[in-house]
């Protein structure tokens, strides 16, 4: 039997009831991620330097990509 079969015919409205819009995109929480990331990222790339490895930096829309090459 699925979950359609037994729901109620009529909308109930969740028990836990929330103030405002909780699905809005907050822009000043997504660039201090951002910028947290990538901080990161190039924090990770002076590391790769100190132990005398080639960092490379691949940055694309979703994903901040480090790799280091030892000589």
């Amino acid at each position: 039997m699925s979950a359609l079969a037994v729901s109620p015919a009529v909308y109930e409205p969740p028990a836990l009831g929330w103030r405002g819009e909780v699905a809005t995109e907050q822009p000043w929480l997504v660039f201090a991620v951002w910028v947290f990331t990538l901080s990161a990222a190039l924090a990770w790339a002076a590391y790769c330097i100190h132990q005398g490895g080639n960092p490379d930096i691949d940055i694309g829309w979703f994903r901040i990509k480090v790799s280091c090459y030892k000589n």
